[in-house]
Parts: structure tokens; C-alpha cells; sequence
């Protein structure tokens, strides 16, 4: 397979990976212009030329995924001094590392005016959208964009033990009377992000009877969203899906920022 062949089968199944190019050399090198994929998991495709160089080359690729953000990789050909490889060619490369992170995955649980509003919104933000309801009917809404993943059962524990969250999941819960059920399935869980559309006396509702009935952390219940979304006096469905999604982005990037933080902390003390 090629390497943009390889690219848009990550791309499809949301996968991370890195396009490794040659920029610049000098003296004897291997390859003078390359590209190379290495992906977040699973075997890597194309050559910059094999041996130390490459070795070295994908390790700052797989450092570069961890961090999530792209870097420039130097490399000399020698077995001492800055950059040596432990190679004999004498020569040098300048390799680029470009990263094209996962895209966010968003699920909804709940289908009804607020979520349909924040899935049209969240599409084109590049969040992959799974929309989770038992009413069918508001599954095949024609208002959901053609693109997002429906996920339909008998009941929202039975939806969501089949959905794949993981800590990097978004979850926004706004479900018409089964926010408590939903609530008992996600709390214990490692999100990334948790959200309860609720008014301030709901949410705080909740908060209690979440840690007195189910024995919910302090530390849990501080994970919770509720009021869901930045506070710009929202009113209607559109409304309050930009203030969600703004909060979630707000988070996105923040935890990015940490992320890459966390990871360049542990590559200097390394």
C-alpha cells in the first residue's frame, strides 16, 4: 500500500499517524528526498533510508504523536558529536515530523433538539459524532448530519456497554427523563469529558444524589459538566450547543497543551 493510501485508511478509521519528510541533507546520505507514515499504531510505511537514521527518525515520531504536535528531527551520520546517529556516512538530514492527531470523538446521549443542534455544529469542527437514543425516531431525525453514527437499543445501559469510550471520549448527557440512568453507566468511567444539560438547581440535585445514593467520589462528581457549556445566556437549542461546544473545545485544547506539557517533561527527563 502507499503512503497516501495508508494516510486515508488512518484517516477513515481515526487513526493518528505522522508523515515523515526529508527537508535537507548534505554528504552522504541514504536518500536525498523521502517521505515516510508512521501511525499511532501497526507497522509503519515508505523509507527516509533505513538503519540509525530511521530507528531515531520514528521514535521522535512516535514522542511527537504522544505530545501531539509536529517537530523538526536532526540527524548526522557520525558515531559522535550533536546529532550523531552512531552511523560512518558522514553525511546529515533534516527530517520534518508532521502529526495529524485523531480527530475528538463526541457522544451524545440523547437525541433531541439540544444534541441534534450540537452534532450540525460539532461535524465541521472535525469531531467524529455518535448520536445514542432507544427512541428510534429520534435516530432518523432529518436534521442529524448523514455522517454521524447512530447507536439504538432497548434501553441507554444496554447502548452504551456497546459503545467504545475511552478517556479521550466527549460525552454530552441530554436525555428527556433518564439522565440518572445514563449518569450510573458514565460516572465511574475515565472520559476525557463529561456533560449534563441541566439548570444549576438540576445539577446540583444530581451532584447530591449521585455521591448520597450512588457513592460517587467528590473527586468524580468535580469531573462533572452541569450546567453544560460556557455561561452566555443561552436560550434556545442552536444557542446552547455553541456554548457546549465552546466549553468543550476550550477543554480540548487544554488538555492538549498539558498533554504536550506531560510528554516533553518525560522526553527532557529521559
Amino acid at each position: 500500500m502507499g503512503i497516501f493510501s495508508a494516510a486515508s485508511q488512518l484517516e477513515s478509521e481515526n487513526q493518528a499517524f505522522a508523515l515523515l519528510q526529508i527537508i535537507e541533507h548534505r554528504g552522504s546520505v541514504p536518500r536525498h528526498s523521502a517521505t515516510m507514515l508512521v501511525p499511532e499504531q501497526g507497522p509503519t510505511t515508505g523509507t527516509i533510508g533505513g538503519g540509525m537514521m530511521e530507528r531515531l527518525a520514528i521514535e521522535q515520531a512516535r514522542a511527537a504523536l504522544a505530545e501531539g504536535s509536529s517537530r523538526v528531527f536532526h540527524g548526522k551520520l557520525a558515531r559522535q558529536g550533536a546529532d550523531a546517529v552512531g552511523a560512518d556516512c558522514g553525511g546529515a538530514m533534516t527530517i520534518h515530523i508532521a502529526v495529524y492527531p485523531r480527530r475528538p470523538e463526541l457522544f451524545l446521549m440523547g437525541a433531541g433538539h439540544v444534541n441534534r443542534a450540537l452534532a450540525q455544529l460539532a461535524v465541521p469542527l472535525g469531531f467524529t459524532v455518535t448520536l445514542a437514543d432507544p427512541w428510534a425516531e429520534n435516530l432518523q431525525h432529518p436534521d442529524l448530519p448523514a455522517c454521524c453514527e447512530r447507536a439504538g437499543g432497548e434501553s441507554f445501559t444496554e447502548i452504551i456497554r456497546q459503545l467504545k469510550l475511552t478517556r479521550d471520549s466527549y460525552v454530552v448527557v441530554a436525555t428527556n427523563h433518564q439522565d440518572r440512568e445514563v449518569l450510573e453507566q458514565l460516572m465511574p468511567l475515565p472520559l476525557a469529558y463529561l456533560g449534563l444539560l441541566a439548570s444549576r438547581r438540576k445539577a446540583q440535585h444530581f451532584r447530591q444524589l449521585l455521591q448520597k445514593e450512588l457513592s460517587v467520589t467528590v473527586a468524580q462528581l468535580a469531573t462533572l459538566h452541569s450546567p453544560v457549556g460556557l455561561n452566555i445566556e443561552a436560550e434556545t437549542p442552536e444557542e446552547i450547543a455553541v456554548s457546549i461546544l465552546a466549553e468543550m473545545v476550550q477543554h480540548y485544547r487544554q488538555r492538549q497543551r498539558k498533554t504536550g506539557a506531560l510528554a516533553t517533561a518525560k522526553s527532557t527527563a529521559a
